[in-house]
């Protein structure tokens, strides 16, 4: 992988609509109870609300906890202004190479076995790769389904951890992990959830794995 500073953090925040009012509370909010690491989102934001909000956001995440991963899915030339990473939709044409020696993780979205071999040859650090389950982000699609997991995990191999993404609830947390996913993504779960601490908690037992007994 391309990225030098260490594993990835298995619970990953899509921050989707961060420059909406309350937003940026509740995503400090959730880095304060435990999440190291959010992907900035906000598609139909103006640029340059994208770009302040974004750099106020990003200063805030560092203060509370400056080992937080940060990416933006968004204009790479921001996320290079920004020093985050890129995270790139699937449809978004071939990447560079990847920045060497940064300390956020860059990488895509997939939804095919080819744009996971695609993200290979590219060299990014991980995928997301979804939908597993449905969603409201996607209504009217069929899911993916765990077995579609586990054939792109099996693509990707060890070295581009795979995380699973749409309708993940704590509940599937475990199914995500037994098909080879490196971790979760989650937003409606975080993003809209009554008790944030609570949900976070959930999510953060349901990726711990049982310590073994002596």
């Amino acid at each position: 992988m391309a990225m030098t500073s260490g594993r990835l953090p298995s619970l990953v925040l899509i921050a989707d609509g961060f420059t909406r009012s309350g937003q940026d509370q509740r995503i400090v909010q959730a880095v304060r109870f435990g999440v190291r690491w959010v992907i900035l989102r906000d598609r139909d934001a103006r640029p340059d609300i994208l770009e302040l909000s974004a750099r106020l956001l990003v200063e805030r995440i560092r203060k509370v906890a400056p080992s937080t991963r940060i990416a933006l899915n968004g204009p790479e030339d921001l996320a290079r202004r920004l020093e985050v990473g890129w995270h790139r939709r699937s449809d978004q044409p071939h990447a560079p190479a990847p920045v060497r020696g940064r300390s956020s993780p860059e990488g895509r979205s997939t939804h095919t076995l080819s744009e996971i071999r695609q993200a290979k040859e590219e060299g990014v650090d991980y995928v997301l790769f979804g939908h597993i389950f449905d969603t409201s982000s996607h209504p009217g699609e069929s899911p993916r389904g765990l077995s579609s997991l586990a054939e792109a995990c099996q693509e990707a191999g060890p070295s581009m951890p795979v995380i699973a993404i749409g309708g993940i609830t704590p509940e599937r947390v475990h199914d995500c992990l037994a098909a080879g996913a490196g971790g979760v993504a989650v937003l409606s779960g975080l993003m809209q959830a009554p008790n944030l601490f609570q949900a976070v908690d959930a999510y953060m037992q349901a990726l711990t794995p049982p310590l073994e007994s002596e």
